[in-house]
């Protein structure tokens, strides 16, 4: 009884470590754009001119 609980409590924290620093950094980039300093298209004003 005790070998069972013991092997179920550690396949439940190896799953959880599993998906919190494997599985969501994975799928989290694909999700993102990637992001601009005012929100739209362009980086910086409507001319890009690097000054960020």
């Amino acid at each position: 009884m005790q070998t069972i609980l013991v092997i179920s409590t550690f396949c439940i924290a190896a799953g959880f470590l599993l998906k919190k620093f494997v599985w969501n950094p994975i799928f989290e980039t694909r999700g993102k754009s990637t992001g601009t300093l005012d929100g739209g298209k362009t980086k910086c004003g409507n001319k890009d001119c690097g000054c960020h």
